[in-house]
């Protein structure tokens, strides 16, 4: 049998190496797509007061200022944990 070497590498280690870069590739494409996302977490006014160490004057004055958007269900507000991590983020 006759072996031909493409630059070096024999055919099938090529095959090989192509063969587990596409399955790497997929794999990582796949657990993107279908990777369990997290549920958004929700905090009252309350919960962002003493988890965070600040006042509700304070909430309010990021509200009114963009800096973070309330959610609102029924009469009571509520605040997304990871946008107010984020606006941490961003302003640090």
């Amino acid at each position: 049998m006759e072996s031909i070497n493409f630059i070096g590498v024999e055919p099938e280690n090529l095959i090989n190496e192509i063969v587990s870069k596409v399955k790497e590739s997929l794999l990582t494409d796949l657990e993107k797509t279908f990777k369990e996302k997290e549920p958004k977490r929700y905090l009252s006014a309350d919960d962002i007061c003493e988890r965070f160490g600040v006042s509700k004057p304070t909430i309010h004055e990021w509200r009114k200022r963009g800096i973070l958007k309330s959610y609102k269900l029924g009469s009571r507000v509520y605040y997304r944990l990871d946008e107010i991590e984020n606006a941490m983020i961003v302003n640090d």
